[in-house]
């Protein structure tokens, strides 16, 4: 508890400073300063200021208390990051400050120095996602971006000088829980999720794996999960012949005589399935092939001749 103390203690004298010099390109955190006492989502904008400088990647993590909050989902949708590194989504390491950690990390492959348009002068912050909250406790809880990094978008894309943000959301006495039913996950189509398996020399010695990336999605990615199986439906594939992977993913059966089924799951609660059919390996295949033609050559030959011979004794016995 005295080290988390120490941690807030520095953030804020860094914010502070932050007010102090004029920092250049910063993490900007939009939220309103109270909830709702019945319990009404809270809307968390998490922006990037460009302000003077061109832009060419951004990582933070981004924390709430877990006591007051829970995550109600994560969008990317109209995210300014046009290819992400990590999409932002809740840690799975393990930290004890009693938080809730989303990391994230994009780049700009162009650079970004701003948001434009044709009825304003100069460029605006750009939304990098939003985090929906659920009020579950009251009391007054921080929520902290830290361990930003912002890189210039240079050719040694150097990082510039950025602070932490704090924000403080105070949570009211709320009304007692209405009896919520826990939403099923649901089915969606996504046409922008590629998935494909392919090799490289330089990923477990050639082996085939599978890679899955998402264009364009409302919600960031969750988790993925991949099964082989000899299912050629990926609906009937049952819970526990999921494995929870991360990408890429190197297949168990390098022969490729499974089906390849995929599932996404969005932080929204919202899932997609992808399958890949499995190809004709002639390389395992053709050798048995080879003997087997040999085999029923063999004991045609021994049918024929073996049938000639016999006439032919029969012909001159009698």
């Amino acid at each position: 508890m005295i080290k988390y103390s120490k941690k807030i203690t520095l953030i804020l004298i860094a914010t502070l400073l932050g007010t102090t010099f004029s920092y250049a390109a910063k993490i900007v955190i939009e939220a309103p300063l109270t909830a709702s006492t019945n319990r009404q989502p809270v809307v968390v904008q998490v922006l990037l200021d460009a302000e003077s400088d061109k832009i060419s990647g951004v990582a933070g993590n981004f924390s709430f208390p877990s006591s007051l909050f829970d995550v109600e989902s994560i969008s990317i949708q109209s995210s300014i990051v046009s290819l992400w590194v990590e999409q932002p989504k809740i840690s799975d390491e393990k930290y004890l400050d009693g938080r809730t950690h989303i990391t994230f990390e994009g780049i700009f492959p162009g650079g970004y120095d701003g948001v434009r348009g044709a009825y304003y002068e100069g460029s605006k912050p750009g939304s990098l996602y939003t985090v929906t909250l659920i009020p579950k406790n009251n009391g007054v809880g921080t929520i902290i971006v830290d361990d930003v990094t912002i890189n210039s978008f240079t050719p040694d894309a150097k990082s510039l000088i950025s602070s932490a943000q704090i924000h403080e959301i105070t949570v009211p006495i709320l009304v007692p829980p209405f009896n919520i039913i826990k939403k099923e996950p649901r089915m969606a189509v996504s046409p922008t999720l590629n998935a494909f398996i392919t090799r490289n020399e330089l990923i477990n010695r050639n082996a085939w794996y599978v890679v899955v990336n998402e264009r364009e999605s409302l919600s960031s990615i969750d988790s993925i999960f991949v099964s082989e199986s000899e299912k050629y439906n990926a609906e009937q594939v049952e819970d526990k012949e999921w494995r929870h992977v991360k990408m890429p993913y190197v297949l168990l059966y390098q022969d490729r005589t499974k089906y390849v089924h995929i599932k996404i799951v969005y932080s929204d609660q919202t899932y997609t399935l992808r399958t890949l059919p499995p190809v004709e390996n002639s390389q395992s295949i053709s050798p048995l092939s080879r003997i087997l033609v040999s085999v029923l050559a063999l004991l045609f030959v021994i049918y024929f001749y073996g049938k000639t011979a016999l006439s032919f004794f029969k012909k001159y016995t009698h």
